[in-house]
Order: C-alpha cells, then structure tokens, then sequence
C-alpha cells in the first residue's frame, strides 16, 4: 500500500466521520424537540387536569364560588380547595421551570400563562403560593403579581 493510497484511505474515513457527525447533529436536534415537546405535555396535562375536576365535579366548583364570593370555608372545604390548588399549582411551577429552561417555546408559555392569570390571580391561589416555600413558588407568585392581565369579573 503506497502512501496515496493511505491518504486515499484517510479521506474517506475523514468524510465517512463529517457525514456521522453531521448525522449525529440532526438527531439529537430532532431529540430535543421531542423532550421538550414530551416535557410539556406532560406539564400541560398536569395543570389542565384540574379543569375537568372543577368541570365534573359541581361541589368543588361551588366551593371556588364560594371562596370567590368571600363566604366562610368549614375546616373540610378548605383542605380541599388547598389540595385543588396544590394541583393546579404544581403544574404552573412545572411549566415555568421548562419555560426558564428554554424547553418550552416563549409563545406557549406566554399564552398559557395569560391566559390562566385571571384564574391565577383569585386571592386563595395568591395566598396558597405565599404559603409555599421554595423558589418556584416565589418565582410563580412574582409573576403573577406583575401581569398585567385584568381579573375577570365574577
């Protein structure tokens, strides 16, 4: 074998690891849109499960009317609404952390988030958040309290 030859060799192999890598490059692009897109859907459902419950359940949309209209809680009614917070909660906290993250594309979240603040923005919600430690929380809260998205009106 002549030294053209391996230089010959050489090229190829050089060409055959370009075109790897290259290869390499668009799968793990094609990859991460599909975490991000898996990472929010699963967040999504999380916080959008808790519109069914309210939705089928008319006892828990009574106790959110009664909360909104100012009306005392029982003891019972109240750990409900915080364990239906809780939920709802949970998922916003998830969906901001993937957006800080760059795993959920800026419009999305943007959309998602505006158009929950009202909801978001109900007193009991805001005072759950303050009683949750943790900078999730604190982040949620702060964002909330900066939209300038109006409360709707009951």
């Amino acid at each position: 074998m002549t030294f053209q030859d391996l230089a010959n060799l050489g090229d190829a192999i050089g060409l055959g690891v370009v075109i790897s890598l290259l290869y390499l490059a668009v799968q793990i692009r094609q990859n991460t849109r599909a975490v991000r897109s898996s990472s929010y859907h699963q967040a999504a459902e999380q916080t959008w499960n808790y519109c069914p419950a309210v939705a089928q359940d008319a006892s828990l949309a009574d106790l959110i009317a009664k909360r909104a209209e100012g009306q005392s809680l029982t003891r019972a009614e109240h750990i409900r609404l915080n364990v239906s917070n809780q939920a709802l909660i949970y998922g916003f906290e998830n969906m901001l952390r993937l957006h800080e993250e760059g795993m959920i594309d800026p419009d999305v979240w943007r959309n998602f988030f505006d158009n929950s603040v009202p909801d978001l923005k109900d007193e009991s919600v805001r005072e759950f958040l303050r009683g949750r430690s943790g900078p999730l929380s604190r982040r949620l809260l702060a964002a909330i309290d900066a939209s300038p998205i109006p409360e709707r009106s009951a």
